[in-house]
């Protein structure tokens, strides 16, 4: 088989999977606001792990990193670090965030500080 068949092949499946990734989860989730945002907390880790990632690192890792590599080189290569690590904050902060928000209907984080002072 020809190499670019084989390659072919695997972005094929490699999207195939992220589509199906994508769709499924979407499958279950009502049209209400906690929905949209929140995925009415249904959502497996391993989705919201890569839903977090894309969120928050996106605008560097597409903008701002490969400029940032291209000017200083090597020492560039943190970014992976980075973006490995920067996700254990939520390991210890977004369980007790997520139960705040199902306790009190908080749908955004930016939520809880507004409505503790209001109440």
């Amino acid at each position: 088989m020809a190499d670019w068949v084989i390659i072919l092949l695997i972005c094929g499946i490699y999207l195939l999977i992220t589509l199906i990734m994508g769709i499924v989860p979407g499958l279950k989730v009502s049209h209400s606001t906690t929905g949209y945002v929140a995925g009415d907390r249904s959502m497996n880790v391993f989705i919201l792990y890569f839903v977090l990632g894309a969120s928050i690192f996106s605008s560097f890792a597409f903008l701002g990193g490969p400029g940032w590599a291209y000017s200083r080189g090597v020492a560039a290569l943190y970014i992976i670090a980075y973006g490995a690590v920067g996700m254990v904050p939520f390991y210890f902060f977004g369980p007790k965030a997520r139960a705040l928000g199902e306790k009190y209907g908080f749908v955004t984080q930016a939520e809880i500080p507004r409505r503790s002072v209001q109440q």
